[in-house]
């Protein structure tokens, strides 16, 4: 499911994909990275393992982890958002890796009440 946020703040939509694509072509001059085979081996290794595909702005969000790219996600509960942190570890170059997840629900809740 896409975050209800989707599509109603188009030129920020645009200026996020304009630092993804400098970053992706950034990395391609400096170290060869592929931004198709990377998104196609975290999506590929996720439906096998997981059963479902990833959605495009969970592949950007991932990519953007790689890539070293600050990011921000805006998504309602049970939209996909922890999707992305895992998919970089998908990946071959990453096996090994593994990812410290700190989610301080309790806090939150506290304050939202």
């Amino acid at each position: 499911m896409p975050p209800d946020n989707e599509g109603r703040h188009p030129a920020l939509r645009q200026r996020s994909a304009a630092v993804l694509e400098d970053a992706r072509l950034w990395a391609a001059t400096e170290y060869g990275y592929d931004s198709k085979r990377v998104r196609a081996v975290m999506n590929d290794t996720l439906r096998t393992r997981a059963n479902y595909d990833a959605h495009a702005w969970q592949l950007d969000v991932a990519e953007a982890l790689l890539l070293r790219v600050d990011c921000l996600v805006i998504a309602g509960t049970g939209s996909g958002k922890t999707t992305p942190l895992l998919l970089p570890l998908l990946l071959p170059e990453n096996k090994g890796k593994f990812a410290l997840i700190v989610s301080p629900l309790l806090s939150l809740q506290a304050e939202q009440v």
